[in-house]
């Protein structure tokens, strides 16, 4: 039987503009002209559609209830917007607005909002009208939730990101406390608001908790739109009042109501809590998503019936009666593919797109699925560094430094070229002329990011590097470099050897050993540095420790490590100044190109006036080791002293941050490529490390042994898996064999808390979290195994590998009758409730 179509909808959603009808004796009339100024009857209900010409038509359609309109009206309301919705197609996204509580979007198709009593044929009571300003707290650390929290300070804390939307400025506060992800997420909550909310016509402005100073002065309207004045800022919650981010994943807020007529009749049954994923969201039918009393979103389905469309909204109205939520609580009705940001956010990523979201869509996308197994196969070709394709010219052209001292650029003379303060920034104009110079003149602004540089000045380089771009006319390539990942080009400009000192200018330095207390390295005993990172023996004289790691003649760098004997290794050159003497210590698997290097680095840079003398490992003279503090063990396997080594060390990154696993090689890496949200996997053909990052999750842990492992049995080189010596270790507890293989080590970039750096390389038995490496095979039978016996599993224990929410599994079939008192299968066909009370009771939850 065809839908018949209200006669009120023909020719609408083509044209750019706005229709409002009226419900008038339970049928859509047109409403009376001064509506469209935006003049509203307390006692009625109003239908509106507002079209939008972009490349299509966009619409949104929304229904307005009066505070005192009768349920008859509101309920057509409702209905009339299903059915415009279905006459568009199923494009447009449905809004429900409440008299008082409009939303943004709403209230920008009007000049203003006025209110007045009665309606059609009624006599009502007059009612105030109260703008809204909304708080949202972005929180999170793998799994980031947006959620609107109450508008007062109370609800502000330094651990998060928090949106203020005043419809003119979006206010983003940065916690001190927060997180890069948090605010990567607030920027794009705050644009998509801006944008999609607000048509364009709001200002995003950022507060960053840190800086106080502009806190106090620009962040005036902020605190007193949440009822403080900023002096309030020295008493904002700090990030432990604000709960740990770890929580959010498991919070409960966000649920999941399907609605569904497959049984013949509608009904409404639970169908999840967060995290949720896109999966549930069935085509075929409607849900109600509830977040947390806060905001209710209808969602159809591509192919959900008209009855259950139709239902959906008065089932909304019921649901919020149910659980006491107020009459102006905000609900929201979108389509498969037309979902608002807001919606979004509730789920976990990647939310997958359709190819396109038009309503005619002559070409539809091919539904992709994300891979679930990785081809370990892929991974044993040795992927290249493809620099030299992006590679300007030589490195002859001409160069000016600066250094970034008291937050201005200072010049560096053309003798210090090349020498760099890990606590520092620095910026480099480069300028060459094309085809032999006879060409035009090519310009790059890099500026170098040290490692323990302050963000003030860092902001301090980037400014001054625009300063620069500016001057010259908008012309120059500009180019950020953080310390570590020196792209070739760089190296080149320096003739390909780099020398990165400890410490820095000493206001800035100092700054920083207080502020954030990065420059207190772990396990060494070294105190902060000031300009010149000099450290002292007994006698009072100063002695430095550089590592010298070269893997072409146009890629060598020497940095500067803590003067102790766990730092050498026995593949690299170490040169150790000394104010009367200078080592140069050559391991026994270092390269004829490291040695040069180290020479150069010995004579030329660090102490030209004192002699060289150079040492092979082995034959170290007694004030060697003195002044490194003693003997003690350091990173000398087989294959470090092998020098030019065939089979060089192999850098893969695991993470699940896509949705599913994958593994990739890192190409020239450095310890700025190990990832605390992620697993890494060193391969150095005789050792294997599993690299556990401090906030990796617990799929890409139980994953990434398992890969590895993998990788290793298809090596088609003809290496004998059992030959190798495989580790799982934490972040934080590195062995010096694995230290080894990064040039320059630094126990600060570390974000794995109270953790001293080991000095043997011998696995612990037992768990991961007291000895920090263990036996990598002892772990993969762990996660291999099938069954546990069930005084392993009761009591909140939960070994490797195994799934705390199915504990019962992992029971052997005769003992999970013991325990459970039933055979696998019947346990298996009771309802859900029994199952967890059973769990519950043999203490299995």
């Amino acid at each position: 039987m065809p839908v018949l179509e209200d006669p009120q909808f023909k020719g609408v959603g083509i044209k750019a503009g706005i229709s409002i009808w009226r419900v008038e004796k339970l049928q859509l009339a047109p409403a009376p002209e001064e509506t469209k100024t935006g003049v509203f009857y307390k006692g009625d209900s109003y239908l509106i559609l507002k079209t939008v010409k972009t490349p299509s038509a966009k619409n949104d359609i929304h229904f307005w209830l009066g505070s005192q309109t009768s349920n008859d009206e509101a309920g057509i309301a409702a209905i009339k917007a299903v059915e415009l919705d279905d006459y568009l197609g199923g494009a447009p996204v449905q809004h429900r607005e409440v008299q008082g509580n409009e939303s943004a979007l709403f209230r920008s198709y009007f000049k203003s909002l006025r209110y007045k009593d009665g309606g059609v044929g009624s006599g009502f009571k007059k009612v105030e009208h109260v703008h809204k300003n909304r708080l949202y707290q972005v929180k999170g650390r793998r799994r980031v939730r947006v959620s609107e929290v109450p508008c007062t300070i109370d609800s502000v804390n330094s651990g998060d990101v928090f949106i203020l939307d005043t419809h003119n400025i979006i206010f983003l506060f940065y916690g001190s406390d927060s997180n890069k992800i948090e605010r990567q997420k607030g920027i794009e909550v705050g644009n998509q608001i801006r944008d999609v909310e607000h048509q364009g016509t709001s200002q995003v402005f950022i507060l960053d908790q840190s800086d106080k100073a502009a806190l106090r002065a620009e962040g005036r309207k902020f605190f007193t739109v949440l009822g403080a004045n900023p002096e309030y800022i020295n008493h904002i919650k700090s990030s432990e009042a604000g709960g740990a981010d770890e929580l959010v994943a498991q919070s409960s807020f966000v649920t999941l109501i399907k609605i569904s007529d497959e049984s013949g009749r509608i009904k409404m049954e639970l169908a999840g809590r967060s995290p949720l994923t896109q999966d549930q969201l069935n085509p075929n039918d409607s849900f109600l998503l509830d977040h947390g009393g806060n905001k209710i979103f209808i969602w159809h389905g591509k192919f959900a019936s008209r009855e259950e469309k139709k239902s959906s909204m008065v089932y909304a109205s019921e649901y919020m009666i149910d659980k006491g939520y107020p009459a102006n609580t905000s609900v929201t009705a979108c389509c498969q593919y037309a979902e608002p940001v807001e919606f979004r956010q509730c789920f976990t990523a990647p939310w997958k797109e359709k190819a396109s979201r038009t309503t005619h869509d002559p070409t539809p996308g091919v539904k992709r699925r994300a891979p679930t197994v990785v081809n370990v196969n892929t991974l044993h070709k040795r992927n290249e560094r493809s620099e030299a394709k992006r590679m300007f010219d030589d490195g002859t052209g001409q160069k000016q430094v600066w250094r970034i001292e008291k937050m201005k650029p200072v010049a560096v003379p053309a003798t210090k070229f090349g020498q760099f303060y890990s606590g520092d920034c620095y910026v480099i104009f480069y300028s060459y002329k094309e085809n032999a110079g006879r060409g035009k003149e090519v310009q790059i602004i890099y500026f170098w990011i040290g490692a323990h540089s302050t963000p003030d000045e860092r902001g301090a380089a980037a400014a001054f590097a625009v300063e620069l771009d500016d001057k010259h006319g908008g012309r120059p390539i500009q180019m950020r470099i953080v310390q570590g990942k020196e792209p070739l080009h760089f190296m080149l400009i320096f003739k390909g050897t780099l020398i990165i000192r400890e410490g820095g200018i000493k206001s800035s330095f100092t700054r920083v050993a207080k502020e954030n207390d990065k420059h207190a390295v772990v396990g060494n005993g070294a105190e902060p540095m000031e300009e010149d990172g000099d450290t002292m023996d007994q006698e009072g004289n100063t002695c430095k420790l550089f590592h010298v790691k070269g893997t072409s003649p146009d890629c060598c760098k020497g940095i500067e490590v803590p003067a102790k004997a766990c730092n050498l290794n026995s593949n690299d050159v170490f040169v150790l100044s000394y104010d009367i003497t200078t080592y140069v210590w050559y391991g026994k698997g270092c390269t004829s190109l490291e040695m040069k290097v180290g020479d150069y680095i010995a004579t030329s840079i660090v102490n030209k006036s004192a002699p060289m003398i150079g040492v092979h490992e082995g034959n170290e003279p007694t004030q060697f080791w003195s002044l490194l503090g003693g003997r003690d063990h350091y990173a000398s396997s087989d294959i470090l002293a092998v020098a030019d080594s065939p089979t060089p060390a192999r850098l893969f990154h695991v993470s699940n941050s896509k949705g599913y696993i994958t593994m990739e090689e890192i190409v020239d890496f450095s310890q700025q490529d190990l990832i605390s949200e992620d697993i890494m996997v060193l391969d150095c053909y005789d050792e294997m490390f599993v690299w556990v990052g401090a906030a990796s999750n617990a799929e890409e842990r139980n994953t990434g042994l398992k890969l590895a492992d993998q990788y290793l049995s298809s090596d088609p080189s003809g290496r004998d898996p059992d030959s190798v010596t495989m580790f799982q270790l934490r972040e934080g507890c590195e062995p010096p064999n694995f230290r080894a293989h990064f040039a320059g080590w630094d126990f600060r970039l570390s974000k794995a808390k109270n953790v001293a750096p080991r000095s043997g390389l011998q696995p612990s038995s037992g768990d991961s979290n007291g000895a920090g490496i263990r036996d990598g095979r002892e772990v993969l039978e762990e996660l291999n195994r099938e069954h546990y016996p069930y005084e392993d599993l009761k009591d909140g224990k939960c070994p490797s590998g195994v799934n705390p929410c199915n504990k019962e599994d992992y029971l052997c079939d005769d003992e999970f009758e013991v325990v459970f008192g039933m055979s696998r299968e019947k346990f298996t066909n009771l309802a859900k409730w029994k199952k967890v009370n059973l769990k519950k009771e043999k203490k299995m939850f």
